[in-house]
Protein backbone atom coordinates (compact mmCIF):
# COMPACT_ATOMS: atom_id res chain seq x y z
CA UNK A 1 0.00 0.00 0.00
CA UNK A 2 1.46 3.68 -0.84
CA UNK A 3 1.87 5.74 1.83
CA UNK A 4 -0.48 7.83 0.62
CA UNK A 5 -3.11 5.80 0.99
CA UNK A 6 -2.07 4.72 4.39
CA UNK A 7 -1.80 8.06 5.52
CA UNK A 8 -5.77 8.74 4.22
CA UNK A 9 -6.66 5.12 5.41
CA UNK A 10 -5.44 6.23 9.60
CA UNK A 11 -7.30 9.61 9.04
CA UNK A 12 -10.98 8.27 7.87
CA UNK A 13 -10.33 5.41 11.07
CA UNK A 14 -9.63 8.53 13.32
CA UNK A 15 -12.53 10.57 12.08
CA UNK A 16 -14.74 7.43 12.32
CA UNK A 17 -13.88 7.13 16.18
CA UNK A 18 -14.13 11.19 16.93
CA UNK A 19 -17.98 10.70 15.47
CA UNK A 20 -18.56 7.78 17.38
CA UNK A 21 -17.26 9.47 20.86
CA UNK A 22 -19.15 12.15 20.07
CA UNK A 23 -22.13 10.45 19.45
CA UNK A 24 -21.87 8.63 23.61
CA UNK A 25 -20.96 11.95 24.77
CA UNK A 26 -24.29 13.14 23.43
CA UNK A 27 -26.16 9.95 24.42
CA UNK A 28 -24.79 10.20 28.08
CA UNK A 29 -25.31 14.06 28.26
CA UNK A 30 -28.98 13.71 27.02
CA UNK A 31 -29.91 10.79 29.94
CA UNK A 32 -27.78 13.04 32.28
CA UNK A 33 -30.58 16.09 31.55
CA UNK A 34 -33.58 13.44 31.63
CA UNK A 35 -32.75 12.63 34.85
CA UNK A 36 -33.56 16.16 36.12
CA UNK A 37 -37.03 18.08 35.54
CA UNK A 38 -37.33 22.26 34.14
CA UNK A 39 -36.70 23.12 37.91
CA UNK A 40 -32.85 21.25 38.18
CA UNK A 41 -34.40 18.67 40.06
CA UNK A 42 -33.62 15.24 39.92
CA UNK A 43 -36.25 13.45 39.00
CA UNK A 44 -37.92 10.76 41.35
CA UNK A 45 -37.48 8.01 38.78
CA UNK A 46 -33.56 8.36 38.98
CA UNK A 47 -32.24 5.63 40.96
CA UNK A 48 -30.04 8.33 43.21
CA UNK A 49 -33.46 10.28 43.97
CA UNK A 50 -33.28 10.75 47.62
CA UNK A 51 -36.67 10.79 49.94
CA UNK A 52 -35.75 12.77 52.85
CA UNK A 53 -38.04 11.68 55.70
CA UNK A 54 -39.64 13.64 58.46
CA UNK A 55 -39.01 11.33 61.81
CA UNK A 56 -40.44 11.77 65.12
CA UNK A 57 -37.66 11.82 68.40
CA UNK A 58 -37.95 8.48 70.69
CA UNK A 59 -37.90 9.38 74.02
CA UNK A 60 -38.12 6.99 77.42
CA UNK A 61 -37.28 7.38 80.75
CA UNK A 62 -33.78 5.70 80.15
CA UNK A 63 -32.80 7.00 76.39
CA UNK A 64 -33.61 9.29 73.61
CA UNK A 65 -33.39 8.53 70.39
CA UNK A 66 -32.55 11.94 67.90
CA UNK A 67 -33.11 11.43 64.43
CA UNK A 68 -30.33 13.54 62.68
CA UNK A 69 -30.70 12.38 59.01
CA UNK A 70 -32.80 9.60 57.25
CA UNK A 71 -33.50 9.30 53.62
CA UNK A 72 -34.13 6.32 51.20
CA UNK A 73 -32.72 5.94 47.19
CA UNK A 74 -33.81 2.84 44.82
CA UNK A 75 -31.17 0.66 46.60
CA UNK A 76 -31.17 1.54 50.19
CA UNK A 77 -32.43 3.11 53.25
CA UNK A 78 -30.40 5.08 55.92
CA UNK A 79 -30.70 6.73 59.05
CA UNK A 80 -28.21 8.58 61.44
CA UNK A 81 -28.83 8.29 64.95
CA UNK A 82 -28.13 10.13 68.17
CA UNK A 83 -28.41 7.90 71.19
CA UNK A 84 -28.98 9.48 74.59
CA UNK A 85 -28.16 8.06 77.66
CA UNK A 86 -30.11 9.89 80.43
CA UNK A 87 -28.99 7.51 83.29
CA UNK A 88 -26.17 6.82 85.96
CA UNK A 89 -26.32 3.12 84.58
CA UNK A 90 -25.03 1.84 81.24
CA UNK A 91 -26.90 1.50 77.71
CA UNK A 92 -26.62 -0.85 75.10
CA UNK A 93 -27.86 -1.28 71.75
CA UNK A 94 -27.74 -4.42 69.96
CA UNK A 95 -28.09 -2.43 66.58
CA UNK A 96 -29.36 -6.13 64.56
CA UNK A 97 -32.44 -6.43 66.82
CA UNK A 98 -33.49 -3.26 65.45
CA UNK A 99 -35.77 -3.40 61.90
CA UNK A 100 -36.81 -1.56 59.54
CA UNK A 101 -40.40 -2.08 58.86
CA UNK A 102 -41.54 -1.64 54.73
CA UNK A 103 -45.16 -2.53 53.41
CA UNK A 104 -42.78 -5.80 51.82
CA UNK A 105 -41.92 -6.47 55.02
CA UNK A 106 -39.37 -6.15 58.01
CA UNK A 107 -35.17 -6.11 57.74
CA UNK A 108 -32.60 -5.89 59.83
CA UNK A 109 -30.08 -3.70 59.57
CA UNK A 110 -27.00 -5.13 57.56
CA UNK A 111 -24.13 -1.89 57.37
CA UNK A 112 -23.95 1.64 57.08
CA UNK A 113 -21.22 2.92 59.76
CA UNK A 114 -18.54 1.84 62.07
CA UNK A 115 -20.67 0.65 64.33
CA UNK A 116 -22.81 -1.28 62.37
CA UNK A 117 -23.54 -4.83 63.36
CA UNK A 118 -22.17 -4.37 66.39
CA UNK A 119 -23.13 -3.69 70.07
CA UNK A 120 -23.04 -0.02 70.71
CA UNK A 121 -21.91 1.07 74.47
CA UNK A 122 -23.14 4.39 75.70
CA UNK A 123 -21.69 5.50 79.00
CA UNK A 124 -24.10 6.97 82.28
CA UNK A 125 -25.41 10.41 80.87
CA UNK A 126 -23.08 10.22 77.50
CA UNK A 127 -24.68 9.96 74.06
CA UNK A 128 -23.03 8.58 70.71
CA UNK A 129 -23.94 8.75 66.85
CA UNK A 130 -24.43 6.23 64.74
CA UNK A 131 -25.35 4.59 61.25
CA UNK A 132 -28.13 2.22 60.26
CA UNK A 133 -28.52 1.26 56.93
CA UNK A 134 -30.64 -1.46 55.22
CA UNK A 135 -30.07 -2.42 51.41
CA UNK A 136 -29.38 -5.42 48.74
CA UNK A 137 -32.27 -8.25 48.24
CA UNK A 138 -33.85 -6.77 44.93
CA UNK A 139 -35.57 -4.59 46.80
CA UNK A 140 -36.90 -0.79 46.24
CA UNK A 141 -36.33 1.20 49.14
CA UNK A 142 -37.36 4.26 47.09
CA UNK A 143 -40.60 4.76 49.73
CA UNK A 144 -42.95 7.66 51.01
CA UNK A 145 -43.17 5.67 54.32
CA UNK A 146 -41.69 3.02 56.52
CA UNK A 147 -41.52 2.19 60.44
CA UNK A 148 -38.27 2.19 62.49
CA UNK A 149 -39.01 -0.44 65.18
CA UNK A 150 -36.22 -0.02 68.02
CA UNK A 151 -35.40 -3.25 69.69
CA UNK A 152 -32.58 -4.13 71.17
CA UNK A 153 -31.76 -1.48 73.93
CA UNK A 154 -30.84 -2.94 77.26
CA UNK A 155 -29.95 -0.76 80.60
CA UNK A 156 -26.97 -2.24 82.53
CA UNK A 157 -26.91 -1.34 86.60
CA UNK A 158 -23.96 0.47 87.36
CA UNK A 159 -23.84 -0.79 90.09
CA UNK A 160 -23.85 -4.71 89.71
CA UNK A 161 -22.20 -7.44 91.80
CA UNK A 162 -18.52 -7.02 92.68
CA UNK A 163 -16.20 -9.95 92.03
CA UNK A 164 -14.00 -11.05 94.66
CA UNK A 165 -10.53 -10.51 93.77
CA UNK A 166 -7.40 -10.64 96.38
CA UNK A 167 -4.88 -8.53 96.72
CA UNK A 168 -1.64 -8.57 93.94
CA UNK A 169 1.38 -8.58 95.70
CA UNK A 170 4.66 -6.17 94.47
CA UNK A 171 7.18 -7.35 93.27
CA UNK A 172 5.40 -9.62 91.71
CA UNK A 173 4.74 -13.28 93.53
CA UNK A 174 2.73 -14.50 90.52
CA UNK A 175 1.63 -13.89 86.75
CA UNK A 176 -1.77 -14.16 86.80
CA UNK A 177 -5.04 -14.30 89.26
CA UNK A 178 -8.96 -14.68 89.13
CA UNK A 179 -11.36 -12.44 89.80
CA UNK A 180 -14.81 -14.25 89.97
CA UNK A 181 -15.40 -14.69 85.99
CA UNK A 182 -12.92 -12.25 85.16
CA UNK A 183 -9.12 -14.03 84.30
CA UNK A 184 -6.06 -11.76 84.43
CA UNK A 185 -2.24 -12.11 83.38
CA UNK A 186 0.25 -9.58 84.19
CA UNK A 187 1.62 -7.81 81.15
CA UNK A 188 4.08 -5.43 82.37
CA UNK A 189 5.72 -4.21 86.07
CA UNK A 190 8.17 -0.93 86.55
CA UNK A 191 8.51 -0.21 89.79
CA UNK A 192 10.82 2.99 90.39
CA UNK A 193 11.68 5.11 92.49
CA UNK A 194 9.04 7.62 92.07
CA UNK A 195 6.63 5.55 90.36
CA UNK A 196 5.24 2.27 89.83
CA UNK A 197 3.34 1.13 86.78
CA UNK A 198 1.80 -2.17 86.61
CA UNK A 199 0.10 -3.15 83.31
CA UNK A 200 -2.66 -6.35 83.37
CA UNK A 201 -4.71 -7.61 80.92
CA UNK A 202 -8.34 -8.92 81.68
CA UNK A 203 -10.62 -11.70 79.58
CA UNK A 204 -14.06 -11.66 81.08
CA UNK A 205 -16.00 -15.28 80.37
CA UNK A 206 -19.45 -14.63 82.27
CA UNK A 207 -22.76 -15.29 80.96
CA UNK A 208 -23.50 -11.39 81.55
CA UNK A 209 -22.01 -8.01 81.43
CA UNK A 210 -18.32 -7.78 82.76
CA UNK A 211 -17.57 -3.71 84.16
CA UNK A 212 -14.24 -3.36 84.86
CA UNK A 213 -13.65 0.44 86.52
CA UNK A 214 -9.68 0.99 86.55
CA UNK A 215 -10.36 3.76 89.07
CA UNK A 216 -11.58 1.96 91.67
CA UNK A 217 -7.90 0.80 92.06
CA UNK A 218 -5.47 1.89 94.79
CA UNK A 219 -1.70 0.31 96.04
CA UNK A 220 -1.55 -0.11 99.62
CA UNK A 221 1.99 -0.30 101.57
CA UNK A 222 3.10 -1.82 104.99
CA UNK A 223 2.09 0.83 106.41
CA UNK A 224 -1.20 0.70 105.19
CA UNK A 225 -1.45 3.79 103.78
CA UNK A 226 -3.56 4.13 100.49
CA UNK A 227 -2.80 5.68 97.41
CA UNK A 228 -4.94 5.89 94.17
CA UNK A 229 -4.25 4.97 90.76
CA UNK A 230 -2.77 8.19 88.41
CA UNK A 231 -3.92 6.97 85.15
CA UNK A 232 -6.98 8.48 83.96
CA UNK A 233 -6.87 7.92 80.46
CA UNK A 234 -8.32 4.19 81.29
CA UNK A 235 -12.07 4.60 81.36
CA UNK A 236 -14.74 2.04 82.66
CA UNK A 237 -15.88 -0.40 80.35
CA UNK A 238 -18.17 -3.11 79.28
CA UNK A 239 -17.40 -6.91 77.92
CA UNK A 240 -19.40 -9.50 77.10
CA UNK A 241 -17.87 -13.09 77.46
CA UNK A 242 -14.44 -13.13 75.84
CA UNK A 243 -13.72 -10.05 75.46
CA UNK A 244 -10.61 -8.76 77.18
CA UNK A 245 -9.47 -5.32 77.91
CA UNK A 246 -5.83 -3.91 79.18
CA UNK A 247 -5.41 -2.17 82.50
CA UNK A 248 -2.79 0.21 83.44
CA UNK A 249 -2.25 1.36 87.01
CA UNK A 250 0.10 3.84 87.95
CA UNK A 251 1.19 5.10 91.55
CA UNK A 252 3.25 7.52 93.22
CA UNK A 253 4.65 7.61 96.65
CA UNK A 254 6.08 10.82 97.80
CA UNK A 255 9.77 9.94 98.51
CA UNK A 256 9.83 10.65 102.22
CA UNK A 257 7.00 8.20 102.96
CA UNK A 258 8.45 5.50 100.90
CA UNK A 259 11.07 4.39 97.83
CA UNK A 260 8.64 2.51 95.59
CA UNK A 261 11.56 0.67 94.09
CA UNK A 262 12.42 -1.68 97.46
CA UNK A 263 9.05 -1.10 98.61
CA UNK A 264 6.49 -3.95 99.54
CA UNK A 265 3.17 -3.50 98.47
CA UNK A 266 -0.15 -4.72 97.44
CA UNK A 267 -2.57 -3.26 94.45
CA UNK A 268 -5.75 -3.26 96.06
CA UNK A 269 -8.99 -3.51 93.55
CA UNK A 270 -11.63 -2.67 95.55
CA UNK A 271 -14.32 -2.88 93.55
CA UNK A 272 -12.84 -2.85 89.99
CA UNK A 273 -14.08 -5.91 88.62
CA UNK A 274 -18.28 -6.39 88.85
CA UNK A 275 -20.58 -8.31 87.08
CA UNK A 276 -24.00 -6.68 85.78
CA UNK A 277 -27.06 -8.01 84.03
CA UNK A 278 -29.11 -6.58 80.67
CA UNK A 279 -32.27 -5.45 81.12
CA UNK A 280 -34.57 -4.98 77.96
CA UNK A 281 -36.18 -1.36 77.17
CA UNK A 282 -39.26 -0.97 75.62
CA UNK A 283 -39.06 1.78 73.11
CA UNK A 284 -42.48 2.49 70.50
CA UNK A 285 -41.58 2.30 66.81
CA UNK A 286 -41.44 5.56 64.86
CA UNK A 287 -42.50 6.37 61.28
CA UNK A 288 -40.16 8.09 58.85
CA UNK A 289 -42.42 10.29 56.30
CA UNK A 290 -41.91 11.75 53.78
CA UNK A 291 -40.67 15.07 53.87
CA UNK A 292 -41.90 17.33 50.73
CA UNK A 293 -39.47 20.74 51.17
CA UNK A 294 -36.20 18.49 52.51
CA UNK A 295 -36.13 15.79 49.57
CA UNK A 296 -36.99 18.38 46.87
CA UNK A 297 -33.92 20.65 48.18
CA UNK A 298 -31.58 17.86 48.50
CA UNK A 299 -32.11 16.79 45.13
CA UNK A 300 -30.99 20.08 43.24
Amino acid sequence: MKPIQLFFRVIKKQIFIMKHLLKLSSTSLCLFFLSYNANGQRKPTDPKHENHYSVSPVSSEKVNLDFLESQSQQEFTLTKIKVTNKTSDYLIFKTKESAFKYDFGELKPTGGGMFQGSIIKVLPNDNKNITLKVSGEGRNYHVEKLTFIPNGFYSVPLEGKTQTTPDFKLPASANDFSAGSFKCVVDKIDKETKETKAVFKCVYNGKNVGIVDPNQIVVKLKSGQEYANDNREDKPALLFSGDDIKITAKFHVPGKVEDMQFANMDVVWKNTFKESELIPLQLKPTDFVLDPGLTAGKNK
